[in-house]
């Protein structure tokens, strides 16, 4: 039996995204992601920036709401050039356009409502 979520208020959860990284993710509407969509679209014509990489910019910041170590939530967990990579606003950008790797996983995740059913795990409802 398919088990589908329909979904009241933001909701927003820990998901494991490599061996000793977490990132929080909110779920996103179909509503919200078209609004995404149609903005980047604006301001790509607008900016001549490639409207691929303001659209992800755009859902990162949307839906990316922090990253953690699993076992040690007071280090960012990720890390580039081997330095700890706090969690910023102008970081999401960056790794939104510089990482396939984190791109791919967010504009998975927050779609992704079956991470979202609540089988007994943390789920922040708002």
């Amino acid at each position: 039996m398919a088990e589908i979520g329909i979904f009241n208020g933001e909701r927003t959860k820990w998901i494991q995204f490599d061996v000793d990284t977490e990132i929080l993710i909110k779920l996103i509407t179909k509503a919200e992601l078209r609004k995404i969509n149609q903005k980047a679209a604006k301001k790509a014509k607008f900016t001549e920036q490639n409207v691929n990489d303001v659209a992800d910019n755009l859902l990162g910041q949307a839906v990316v709401k922090g990253w953690r170590k699993i076992k040690d939530h007071e280090h960012p967990g990720i890390t580039v050039d081997k330095k700890p990579l706090p969690f910023t606003p102008e970081n999401i950008d960056m790794l939104m356009t510089g990482s396939i790797k984190f791109s791919r996983f967010v504009n998975e995740a927050c779609i992704n409502e079956d991470e979202f059913i609540d089988d007994g795990e943390e789920i922040k409802n708002d």
